[in-house]
Order: C-alpha cells, then sequence, then structure tokens
C-alpha cells in the first residue's frame, strides 16, 4: 500500500516527517485499501515524531479526524473492523504522546506513484505499547451479536476435509452446467435461500458437512461395519449414493417425476451431480438475450431440493423402521411434497402478514405457471385461491374390477 504523510510541529514551522511510503504490515493481514494507507502511514508518523511535542496531521481526508476524534469511541470498540488493530495502536501511541496532536485536512501538492523510486518503503509493526493499550471494548458498546461475532472470529477452526471437498463439488458443477464459479461465500449463502424451507435448508447444510451417520463413519465402530454399506447395493452407503445411484425404490423415480415436471415447461433437464444438488440454489439460467429468468430458477431450487430431502428421508424409513415403500408410494409422496412447496409460495405472499419477509407476487407466478392442474380455468393471479396443484395427477391404487 502506498500513502503520503505529512506531520509539523505545532508550534513552528518544522517538518518532522513528509515523506511519499510504500507500506507493509508485519505478520498482520491487512485488505489494501485508501483506508488502511491513510491508518497505515499516521501510524509509521506517529512512531517517529516526537512524544513531548504538539503536532499536527495534515490528511488529505477527514477519515483520520472522524476515526480518533469525532466517532473515536465508535472505532475504539468495533473489533470487526478490518483495520482494528491498526487503529488500536494508533490510539495507543495518541495516549502515549505527552503534546496535543491536531488533525487537519490539507491537499497535497503532486501525487505518489506506487513504483516511485522516491518512496520510502518501511515496514510497520502494529503491536502497541501494553501500558497504553484500552483491553478489550466497553460492553455498553456493543450487542448480543456484536459480542457472538468476535468470539466466532477468535476461535476459528480449521474447516474439514469433507467440506472443503463439497464445497469444490458444487463450485465446479454449477460451473459446468451454469458457466459461472460461486465463491465459498456465495454457496453458503445459498444454502440460507427461503427459497427452501427451512428442514430442507438443515438438511442441505448438514449434507455439504457430510454431518449424517453414512458410509465411512461406521468403519471405526466394532460390529458396525456392515452398516456402511447400502443392503440393497452392496457398495459404501455415501450420500451420494443415496440421492442419485440406489436402486432401492425412491430414487430412480423422484427424479424421473422431476424431469417430468420440469419439461412440463423446459426442453433442456440438467444432468444431476451431487455437486449440483449441493448448489441446487446456485442457478443462472438465461434467455436468448442474456436476461437472468428468477423464476427458473427457483423452480429448479425448490424441485430438486424438495426431492433430494424426500430421498433421504424414505431411505431412512426403509433402513430404520422396516418399511416396504412402493413406487406408488413414493410417486404421492413426491407430488405432496411439491404440492407443499407451492402451497408455501402462496402463503408467502401475503404482505400484510409476513411484511419484508414475503414473496413476490410476480416472482411466486413466474415460478409455478406452466406446471399447474387445469392452468387455464385459474384466475391470472391465482395466489390467493384455494386448491391450486401441481400439474402431475398422484397416483391411487385401485380395489375391485371394472
Amino acid at each position: 500500500m502506498c500513502a503520503f504523510v505529512s506531520i509539523k510541529s505545532k508550534t513552528s514551522t518544522s517538518t518532522f516527517l513528509d515523506e511519499c511510503l510504500h507500506l507493509s504490515f508485519l505478520d498482520l493481514d491487512v485488505e489494501p485499501s485508501f483506508q488502511a494507507a491513510l491508518l497505515g502511514g499516521l501510524l509509521y508518523a506517529l512512531q517517529n515524531a516526537p512524544l513531548s511535542v504538539a503536532a499536527t496531521i495534515l490528511c488529505p481526508s477527514s477519515f483520520l479526524g472522524s476515526v480518533f476524534v469525532t466517532n473515536r469511541t465508535v472505532y475504539e470498540n468495533n473489533a470487526l473492523h478490518p483495520n482494528f488493530s491498526i487503529i488500536k495502536s494508533i490510539i495507543a501511541l495518541l495516549q502515549e504522546r505527552s503534546a496535543r496532536t491536531y488533525f487537519k485536512v490539507e491537499t497535497f501538492q503532486g501525487s505518489c506513484k506506487a513504483n516511485s523510486s522516491d518512496c520510502l518503503s518501511v515496514s510497520l509493526d502494529t503491536q502497541p505499547d501494553l501500558m497504553f493499550t484500552s483491553p478489550g471494548i466497553l460492553l455498553n458498546t456493543g450487542s448480543q451479536r456484536l459480542f457472538t461475532k468476535i468470539i466466532v472470529t477468535l476461535k476459528r477452526r480449521s474447516s474439514r476435509k469433507s467440506t472443503l471437498s463439497n464445497l469444490d463439488r458444487a463450485r465446479h458443477c454449477v460451473n459446468d452446467e451454469f458457466d459461472y464459479y460461486p465463491s465459498d461465500t456465495t454457496i453458503w449463502k445459498s444454502l440460507r435461500s427461503t427459497d427452501i424451507n427451512r428442514l430442507t435448508r438443515n438438511f442441505l447444510w448438514k449434507c455439504m458437512h457430510e454431518a449424517f451417520r453414512v458410509g465411512t463413519f461406521w468403519d471405526n465402530i466394532p460390529d458396525l461395519h456392515h452398516l456402511a454399506y447400502c443392503p440393497a447395493c452392496a457398495v459404501p452407503d455415501t450420500m451420494e449414493h443415496i440421492a442419485l445411484e440406489c436402486d432401492a425404490p425412491g430414487q430412480k423415480r423422484i427424479w424421473t417425476l422431476c424431469e417430468r415436471m420440469w419439461k412440463l415447461r423446459f426442453n433442456h433437464w440438467p444432468r444431476l451431480h451431487w455437486g449440483l444438488i449441493l448448489g441446487s440454489a446456485l442457478p443462472h439460467f438465461r434467455s436468448a438475450r442474456g436476461k437472468r429468468l428468477r423464476g427458473k430458477e427457483r423452480f429448479f431450487t425448490i424441485i430438486v431440493s424438495t426431492s433430494v430431502h424426500l430421498i433421504w428421508k424414505i431411505r431412512n424409513e426403509r433402513i430404520l423402521e422396516g418399511k416396504i415403500i412402493t413406487n406408488i408410494e413414493v410417486e404421492n409422496r413426491w407430488i405432496s411434497a411439491i404440492n407443499s412447496s407451492l402451497r408455501r409460495d402462496q402463503i408467502l405472499t401475503n404482505k400484510a402478514r409476513f411484511g419484508s419477509l414475503g414473496k413476490s407476487k410476480q416472482i411466486v407466478l413466474e415460478t409455478w405457471s406452466g406446471v399447474l392442474q387445469n392452468e387455464d380455468a385459474l384466475p391470472d393471479d391465482w395466489t390467493r385461491s384455494k386448491g391450486v396443484l401441481v400439474g402431475i395427477w398422484p397416483t391411487t391404487r385401485r380395489i375391485g374390477v371394472g
């Protein structure tokens, strides 16, 4: 980072420091920014100025005066500020000074180029003198949310290998299908999408962390090694196998229904991979003119996330409770789950009840229009209509003849 620093005596015309600096910070992860450059330049200036002489800090911005004079308490107690360690060191140096320090906004003549040979390269140590440092932050300036974030930041844990692997799989599968690489932050945010119901969001989050007791989980438990294998296929019982590969009744029929409903409106059904299922809330469908199709994206997110969660629930009933589940029951339960998602979207369009948390009627209409039963007989705005169902009829078991 580069900064131009000027600090002068208040009582005379002498200049203590007037340099263009290349700044580097020792053992400190600081994002390069204009504010970081100003703070770094001020820290270097105070470290090289006499403590007993009144001085004026000349700065081309009012930022320094805001941080250390006007809103000092706010910045001093904001431990989540990206430059908090530098601010804390500067405050300690200001408290160490026996003379007054003034801040003045002044425009410098000329400019400092990053590759200029006239610049002074310096390394800054941001470890302040403990005698002049205020430990922690004031309790009355914070909130429970702030304190929780600080505690989480202080207790950073290394990421699990399985989590990192699933993040990469989601990223690359989304790139293969939609031609963009989502960041880790984007992927985690997608798992909290309100387009997905709460229980399914929790399920996908656990899938990303491989928190379920399947597959290799049982390898280190005596006498239970057999639980690591799928009883229907005799292969390792991973989440990917359960969702996409298992021959037991459930998953194949559900994905067939998904594709069938998708093709009521659209032609191309994306080829599903485990990474794409984890990133089901990350699609970027575009029109021929490049416009994003929000309704199509929500429709894909809802049917894929709902389907994989239902596959998991059916598998648990079959393995843990010993139930015999037929394809007819699978089909009926899937249609019921999709209808529940449709009804949920209808309810969430009630702005009077949900306020800012509600869904736009337009986006709900764009999501479901084209896949409803007897849609021609429905009003243009069917979000308040009762009995609206998806356009696939459930299969019922017929008893008797004729």
